[in-house]
């Protein structure tokens, strides 16, 4: 690895290296930031005894990988001598998680992680070497990383159901032995991966989703990380918008109005805007008008993303700021939705320049229904903002894309 190495390095001119996160034979992992995008990303370097073709040819392979269940790669260059890939940061790893886990924490993991590997399958890319390591989870659930970057070791679909099964009983709390059967047909199907069973991740993501339906309990993408490592990202990465945006600045202390209506005094909008600060900057912003024109027939939609509900991996969130002109006292908020189910959250600053992830939050909701009323500790700001987190279907206009449309959009005095 490069010598000079350390925190406040800048490499590829952009990447600025806060800490070391890890270090494996080949490579090592920092956390750094992308001065340019103004935002935290995960810079891994490669030794110069790698071939260099090979490493640029691997690394196109898992950039071609947009499932939302596939750590993005966002960048590749070389710095020193040494080649370097940057890819999304996510704030734990099954390495990281409370062992063992239950078993529908086991599931949902199982789930996430067979999505990325049947969606790199399909497109001819194993990953060679899947452990605890570069299973990551972060709110959305668990996704992989380092898909074709790993020095590959017989590397074929059957070899990462193996690595899969075997994985899935150390998370399990088994090395040897039964699995314990929780829920009810798990252990079948860990013990069919580890044994070879299966040919394909779509076989073996059939029958996991047989036993996500009959098991209420099971959450896709498993646990997330542990509540200490959750606090630790927040504190060590306190300037980064994309992790204070996955991780949330607190709990918020809310609930939903009983009916779906808020009755109180409205505060007049001045103006709303669309937001996307992780993107070009536009949200469709010809109709963002529409949440506060007072007809709940007209509307505003996100646009509509193809690979699924969190926004096909490209991005944590998008929204509407409600501009109320001054500071005002606001204590109740009011969303009505043209299609249920996507999720949201309630923020408020007093500063529209200030990074989205230092906006602080009133309310979230997830999986709302249509008229999301909220009640929630008071707060005076000017600019209010509904950050969609996750998308949903269904909305018109979308087709079998995910979006999220909102009618209207109001805010009330406390």
């Amino acid at each position: 690895m490069p010598e000079e190495l350390g925190p406040g390095a800048l490499i590829g001119g952009r990447y600025r290296l806060e800490r070391a996160l890890g270090r494996g034979r080949s490579s090592e992992t920092w956390e750094a930031f992308d001065q340019r995008l103004d935002r935290p990303v995960a810079l891994r370097f490669f030794g110069t005894d790698e071939d260099r073709r090979a490493l640029v040819k691997r690394a196109g392979l898992a950039a071609s990988l947009t499932h939302p269940r596939a750590v993005r790669v966002f960048d590749t260059g070389f710095d020193a001598g040494h080649f370097f890939t940057v890819s999304e940061l996510l704030p734990g790893s099954l390495r990281t998680a409370r062992h063992p886990l239950v078993g529908n924490e086991a599931v949902g993991v199982a789930i996430g992680v067979v999505e990325g590997l049947q969606h790199a399958h399909e497109r001819g890319v194993v990953h060679g070497h899947l452990t605890e390591s570069n299973v990551l989870l972060g709110s959305g659930g668990a996704k992989v990383g380092d898909f074709a970057l790993s020095r590959q070791r017989n590397a074929d679909v059957r070899a990462d159901l193996r690595d899969l099964g075997a994985l899935l009983r150390r998370a399990r709390g088994v090395e040897t032995g039964p699995v314990p059967d929780d829920p009810p047909g798990f252990a079948r199907v860990v013990e069919g991966l580890a044994d070879g069973a299966y040919d394909s991740a779509a076989e073996v993501l059939s029958d996991l989703r047989a036993i996500e339906i009959s098991d209420p309990r099971i959450r896709s993408g498993g646990p997330r990380p542990p509540w200490w490592l959750a606090a630790a990202a927040v504190v060590l990465a306190a300037g980064a918008i994309f992790a204070l945006t996955r991780l949330g600045s607190h709990a918020p202390q809310s609930q939903l109005a009983p009916g779906g209506r808020i009755r109180g005094t409205p505060v007049h909008v001045v103006r709303a805007e669309d937001f996307d600060p992780f993107g070009d900057g536009r949200e469709q912003h010809r109709t963002v008008s529409n949440v506060i024109d007072g007809d709940p027939q007209t509307f505003w939609s996100t646009e509509t993303y193809k690979s699924g509900p969190n926004f096909s991996g490209l991005k944590p969130g998008v929204g509407v700021i409600l501009d109320l002109g001054r500071s005002v006292a606001v204590g109740k908020a009011q969303v009505l939705f043209v299609t249920q189910g996507c999720s949201f959250e309630l923020r408020y600053t007093d500063r529209r320049t200030t990074p989205v992830g230092q906006w602080a939050t009133a309310a979230a909701v997830r999986s709302s229904p249509k008229a999301a009323a909220m009640v929630f500790t008071s707060a005076t700001a000017r600019y209010w903002l509904v950050w969609i987190t996750r998308l949903t279907g269904g909305v018109p206009g979308a087709g079998e894309g995910w979006a999220c449309a909102i009618a209207e959009a109001e805010v009330f005095a406390p």
